[in-house]
């Protein structure tokens, strides 16, 4: 939160800028600050309500992969990324939390016995997280499978 203060803070500066320009500068320079002036402030309004929906939004994307390993490294890499600070791991699930909220899950699908479900070899998975999150995990996935 502090990036996004100081956000504010310079769109502030910059508003009180364009006001005294008009007590200094010559109209067109005024004018042309307030034309980007107001840009700039709808357009961060505009990042801050798609930045409240994606925060919002869960989804859920089902992978299937081999390595619990690998699993765990590309998405708590994701996680990290988004500031994750908490990983707590059950028998047959992995929950991230960032601070006391609890923002993604993986769960592995499991049979009766409660053993994970392995179908040629691979672990089925269910990632609970963000939309945006899940965006990046399987760009990462794809681009570490084309590599394999």
């Amino acid at each position: 939160m502090k990036v996004g203060k100081f956000i504010l803070a310079g769109i502030i500066l910059f508003t009180v800028f364009t006001v005294f320009s008009y007590f200094f500068l010559s109209p067109k320079y005024s004018l042309s600050l307030t034309i980007i002036d107001i840009s700039v402030v709808v357009f961060a309004f505009l990042i801050w309500l798609n930045d409240k929906h994606f925060h919002e939004q869960m989804s859920q994307r089902v992978f299937s992969i081999e390595d619990k390993g690998f699993i765990k490294d590309v998405i708590e890499r994701q996680m990290n990324m988004h500031g994750i600070n908490k990983v707590v791991e059950h028998k047959n699930k992995f929950e991230f939390f960032k601070g006391k909220h609890k923002v993604g899950e993986v769960v592995f699908r499991t049979d009766e016995k409660g053993n994970p479900i392995k179908v040629d070899g691979k672990y089925i998975i269910e990632v609970n997280a963000p939309e945006y999150i899940l965006h990046n995990i399987d760009h990462e996935t794809w681009s570490l499978i084309g590599k394999r």
